[in-house]
């Protein structure tokens, strides 16, 4: 395995983690990950998905390197009025403007727990004001030659996917 392979595996990890904890301690719900795989973004991520920009610097084993990518959480509707219902405890039938921005809350939330974990190894990580798009087909497209990998963490609410991209620059 190569230096920004075994890298790219160490990012990846604390996002899991994140959301994994999240779904545990704010909604009593326990998320089970799939093998996590390698996407070309061609492949439909969900009916509501929340995105987040990332970049900083990584200091670790005598070298320093910009990076960036990006944060994905991506649901089906029904199981995003599921999650936000458990989140908000309250129950949901369809999607309506109170559980509008849930989606943006557990994206940063996620962005937060993997940063605290992140700048322990070295990476000194900015973030951005995550955003939301909503609709039917989705698919995400990321920048040629940036490798996404997708994780999807399955429970009895439903499931989640976790894209995230990262790129040396």
């Amino acid at each position: 395995m190569n230096d920004f392979n075994k890298r790219y595996i160490e990012f990846c990890k604390p996002f899991i983690d994140s959301i994994t904890d999240i779904y545990k301690t704010m909604m009593s719900v326990e998320l089970i990950a799939d093998k996590p795989e390698i996407s070309d973004g061609s492949k439909q991520i969900g009916d509501i998905s929340s995105m987040m920009g990332i970049s900083g610097v990584y200091e670790g084993e005598g070298e320093k390197r910009n990076f960036k990518g990006n944060l994905m959480i991506s649901w089906s509707m029904d199981s995003y009025v599921k999650t936000a219902g458990a989140m908000l405890m309250e129950e949901f039938s369809e999607f309506n403007d109170e559980i509008a921005d849930v989606g943006m809350e557990i994206c940063n939330i996620t962005m937060g727990g993997a940063k605290s974990v992140l700048n322990t190894k070295g990476y000194l990580i900015e973030m951005s004001i995550p955003t939301s798009m909503r609709g039917k087909e989705l698919q995400y497209k990321p920048q040629e030659g940036v490798v996404t990998i997708s994780t999807i963490l399955k429970s009895n609410i439903g499931s989640v996917c976790v894209s995230l991209n990262y790129e040396d620059e």
